[in-house]
């Protein structure tokens, strides 16, 4: 039961982290791409959660598509 909490509170807080990086980056406060790379120092940075580049880009995709904007390709 905890580990599901825990697991549910750390995909909010990664899914938030995503879109606010990608807010920022549609209103013009920082650079216009958002990398994989900006989301996993971001996390750490915010909610000390260390995330590796590929599932960094998942959620950035799954936030670019609950958005409508296109996805960008694992590199």
């Amino acid at each position: 039961m905890l580990a599901k909490l825990r697991a549910r509170q750390q995909h909010q807080q990664l899914m938030r982290a995503a879109h606010h990086l990608l807010r920022e980056a549609f209103l013009g406060t920082r650079d216009r791409t958002v990398t994989p790379n900006d989301l996993a120092a971001y996390a750490f940075g915010r909610y000390r959660i260390a995330l590796d580049t590929n599932d960094a880009q998942d959620f950035l995709n799954a936030a670019r598509a609950s958005r409508g904007e296109p996805l960008t390709p694992a590199a």
